[in-house]
């Protein structure tokens, strides 16, 4: 096993201490997994990628996710039904998977019927609801998206794979 000797500050001795007894092993194993986090942190960045954090679930009661990815897309609509109007941001994954962040933002008669949407009373609903939607296919997502959302984040897919389109002309 290669031996590598690591020269420290007077200063920084606590920090390293610290981090052994949070860690409960050895010092050499924390290293090594805070060396491979900057590597890859390193290496996504290269890539155009970076941390993304998302607030997820309903009303008061979101907590955050988080994961490394590139933003390749927005779209915002109306849900299937017409009922509720939503946003997405659509993500390339670190690990090559496709990740929605969709939200429901309003009921849709704010924006299409004011008169209705004051007069039903639906400004007393807060609908904001949040979710992060993963998998390995645009396929995979199908089933979990609006329509309208599923064929925009399929054109979005096909300019991520191929972002330059050759013209023969």
């Amino acid at each position: 096993m290669p031996n590598k000797t690591i020269y420290v500050s007077e200063k920084d001795a606590s920090l390293f201490e610290q981090a052994k007894e949070i860690a409960g092993e050895a010092l050499s194993s924390v290293i090594v997994r805070a060396l491979s986090e900057y590597v890859a942190r390193y290496q996504n960045r290269e890539k155009g990628m970076k941390d993304v954090s998302v607030k997820v679930g309903v009303g008061g009661a979101e907590h955050e996710q988080r994961f490394v990815g590139s933003r390749i897309g927005d779209w915002s609509g109306f849900s299937d039904n017409k009922e509720w109007y939503q946003k997405a941001a659509i993500y390339r994954t670190q690990k090559q998977n496709w990740a929605v962040f969709l939200e429901t933002v309003c009921k849709a008669s704010l924006l299409t019927n004011k008169k209705a949407w004051k007069e039903s009373g639906d400004y007393l609903i807060n609908p904001h609801k949040s979710e992060l939607i993963v998998g390995k296919s645009p396929e995979e997502l199908k089933a979990k998206l609006p329509k309208e959302l599923f064929l925009s984040f399929v054109e979005h897919a096909k300019h991520e794979e191929s972002p330059v389109e050759y013209l023969d002309i």
